[in-house]
């Protein structure tokens, strides 16, 4: 989970036209959120992905569905409501369920920055502090087949390309592969690498974690300083992967 900056209300979203369907669904219960523009403004401000688990929404077998953070049973009047609406996949939705989010208050993600009460652990999400702890049992973060398999696999791929980027780095200190060719190919891989990380990706939180804790991305940085290889975009990169990381439980 990132920070989402919610992005205004669409316009064809108008105060008449809210009222209107607000009351009709109050009325007849009908799902008067499912409208392309709702979803289409939602999907913008996520980069497509599920606001809590960070799935691409657009992959084969998954969906949008138009989350209330406060739920559309028992806040009626906040069906519509702009600030009230997520981007989220069937499953966290579903997880979510009926959860009072005012009673018992979760990370609203494009409202608190996640990081700020969310750790990392063995590619576990896991709370920081009590706000953070219920986030995470609410959503179900933690789901071993969906999630933490998944955020192992990026996890070890994203390894095994520090590793051979460290490999070739090494070939070039060498003088085994000294050309231009070969320079770019890792200076560029990096720069690759390190957008997997940044919030547009799909599990952006776990990959820029996973990068900035690595020796391995310690090591390269190292290599490729002693290069003069290390360039401005290098660091624009690092900086943004260091604000979705999170902090690992010590």
């Amino acid at each position: 989970m990132i920070k989402l900056d919610r992005t205004p209300k669409p316009i064809e979203l108008t105060a008449e036209l809210q009222v209107a369907l607000t009351d009709e669904f109050k009325s007849t219960g009908k799902s008067v959120w499912n409208i392309e523009f709702i979803k289409k403004g939602l999907l913008g401000f996520s980069n497509d992905k599920c606001c809590y688990c960070e799935t691409n929404i657009n992959e084969e077998s998954k969906y949008l569905e138009v989350e209330h953070f406060h739920h559309k049973d028992a806040y009626k009047d906040e069906v519509l409501e702009w600030e009230n609406l997520l981007p989220s996949c069937k499953k966290c939705n579903g997880t979510k369920n009926d959860h009072d989010t005012k009673l018992e208050p979760i990370i609203d993600p494009s409202k608190i920055e996640p990081k700020n009460h969310l750790k990392y652990w063995r590619y576990r999400i896991k709370g920081s502090d009590d706000f953070g702890k219920l986030t995470v049992s609410v959503l179900k973060l933690n789901d071993q087949d969906r999630l933490v398999k998944k955020r192992f696999e990026i996890g070890n791929a994203i390894q095994e390309k520090l590793e051979h980027l460290n490999e070739l780095t090494d070939d070039y200190l060498s003088g085994v592969q000294t050309n231009t060719r070969r320079r770019n190919r890792i200076v560029n891989g990096t720069k690759d690498l390190l957008k997997e990380g940044l919030p547009s990706a799909i599990y952006s939180a776990t990959s820029a974690t996973v990068i900035l804790t690595d020796t391995e991305f310690e090591t390269l940085k190292g290599k490729l300083i002693l290069l003069g290889l290390w360039d401005v975009e290098l660091s624009k990169l690092e900086i943004d992967l260091n604000k979705t990381a999170l902090k690992l439980e010590k």
